[in-house]
């Protein structure tokens, strides 16, 4: 299995690279995956262990970017990993910015509600701990609930900041890459393997690192118990949580012309969000792994 998984890494780390996917990059959905891995039940461990063997695999880190890897051939779950809050807007309104349940609040807990349902099919219980793993992380990726109507009328907006085109750190890109990748690749520099494939040693390392940073009132502030039952009211909670750092994100951009070495400071005061999201997301995503799987 290594060396196809390995392989449609490939095609997903080309996409996000060049800025036109909606996620955090490898890294930081691996990142997601091993810190709540650590944080499993035995209980919620031994069904997902079962789970993940359909696929032969056995951590949650190797499937935690499935979700994009399948965009290209299903390009309808596109809209289910960002919601476009109105940049300007307070928060999030389901009937503007969800019509259809077609969003990452909504699929989350429509996958969650397969993930637990103990009559459905093992393959269909996989497919939704697949998109789980991987939306629950892209909810916490700021730039995944917004997009910017000043630039450019709705319903397009500036994709959330995909036309924003900038360099960073001497690299041409955009907002969204920056947040999708650029500032863990700054902070963290993990080495990509073969076929551009993060190396998950690396990423588990610091997983592990991050977690001597998490306090015990982290867990009970950002994942208290019962997240199952009031999963409706917490994704909107999670998505106006990133809707209020992405207009930071925008605030913190220096005006144009940017000035040199603008990055070094924007990355000093991003990269601690970047960190406190992707904790957010691990310790979240395994409150609600263990509830679902008890």
């Amino acid at each position: 299995m290594r060396r196809p998984y390995l392989a449609c890494l490939s095609i997903a780390a080309s996409v996000l690279i060049t800025g036109t996917a909606r996620a955090w990059g490898p890294e930081g959905h691996a990142i997601v995956a091993e810190i709540a891995e650590t944080r499993l039940t035995p209980a919620a461990a031994k069904v997902i262990a079962q789970l993940l063997t359909q696929d032969g695999v056995q951590h949650l880190d190797q499937i935690a970017s499935w979700a994009d890897i399948i965009r290209p051939s299903h390009p309808e779950t596109g809209p289910w990993h960002f919601v476009d809050i109105p940049l300007s807007a307070q928060g999030y309104d389901a009937t503007r910015d969800c019509p259809g349940s077609n969003c990452v609040v909504e699929q989350i807990q429509r996958w969650s509600g397969v993930l637990g349902d103990v009559s459905a099919a093992p393959m269909d219980r996989l497919e939704a701990l697949k998109y789980v793993v991987h939306l629950v992380g892209d909810i916490h990726q700021p730039l995944h609930c917004e997009t910017n109507f000043a630039s450019r009328p709705p319903p397009i907006g500036d994709r959330g900041g995909n036309d924003v085109h900038l360099t960073y750190f001497g690299r041409s890109t955009n907002l969204h890459a920056v947040w999708d990748r650029g500032i863990i690749q700054e902070a963290l520099r993990i080495p990509l393997g073969p076929n551009s494939a993060p190396d998950l040693e690396v990423t588990r390392a610091e997983a592990a690192r991050f977690e001597h940073s998490i306090t015990a009132a982290d867990v009970t502030v950002w994942a208290p118990p019962g997240l199952a039952a009031h999963l409706a009211a917490a994704t909107v909670q999670w998505a106006n949580e990133s809707h209020t750092l992405a207009q930071q994100a925008y605030l913190h951009l220096p005006a144009d012309p940017m000035p040199d070495r603008w990055e070094e400071t924007y990355q000093s005061k991003e990269w601690p969000v970047v960190q406190n999201q992707l904790w957010r997301a691990g310790l979240r995503l395994a409150e609600l792994l263990n509830e679902k799987l008890y």
